[in-house]
């Protein structure tokens, strides 16, 4: 089992990292949201990783904070989330924003993830729900928050963004407001920001 990996960033692919660990690269995919928060290539990295071996693949996972990991694993044993669901669902919620969407049964907010239907996040709701502890969602932001991030990134993916990119638009046009904006207003702000990108 690996447990993580502190190492050279060597390549950024579309939704994976090449990691130099002593001079053997370690190919670890990763939520597409942590791609831009990443040094250059060359710099330092160290991820929290989960090796995950089936008959006819053997891949790495790999997390930036130790809760993302464990939320990862979590949701791969749900029936019907694969590796690339959870990711997916990775790229969308921080780990406080899932807890707090599975704890209050968000089922709308689960299905703007995309690959995940009603169905899914029903059994996410349900399997996960006694599983959340209290003390990973006491310093969360509130619901409506995750709800307005995920409307603004849906609205982005439709102009024709990228989920990455939207995801990276809409964080930092967050960042620059002191209260929570309207989304129509955040949604202007990000598109500003990803123009000038």
């Amino acid at each position: 089992m690996i447990a993580f990996l502190n190492g050279r960033l060597a390549d950024i692919q579309a939704g994976a990292v090449v990691i130099d660990v002593g001079g053997i690269g370690y190919h670890v995919q990763v939520p597409l949201s942590l791609i831009h928060s990443l040094p250059e290539p060359g710099g330092q990295i160290m991820l929290h990783t989960h090796l995950a071996v089936r008959e006819d693949d053997i891949s790495l996972y790999g997390f930036r904070e130790r809760g993302e990991l464990e939320y990862f694993l979590k949701l791969l044993n749900v029936s019907g989330v694969g590796p690339k669901g959870a990711l997916a669902v990775l790229t969308l919620f921080e780990p406080g924003e899932l807890g707090q969407a599975i704890v209050n049964e968000d089922l709308p907010a689960l299905t703007r993830v995309p690959g995940i239907g009603k169905k899914t996040a029903g059994r996410i709701i349900l399997e996960l729900k006694d599983k959340i502890p209290l003390t990973a969602i006491q310093d969360a932001p509130g619901r409506k928050q995750a709800g307005l991030k995920a409307d603004a990134v849906a609205a982005l993916e439709a102009l024709g963004y990228s989920t990455a990119e939207a995801h990276k638009g809409v964080k930092e046009a967050l960042a620059g407001f002191n209260e929570e904006p309207p989304v129509a207003e955040l949604i202007k702000k990000a598109l500003r920001m990803l123009v000038k990108s």
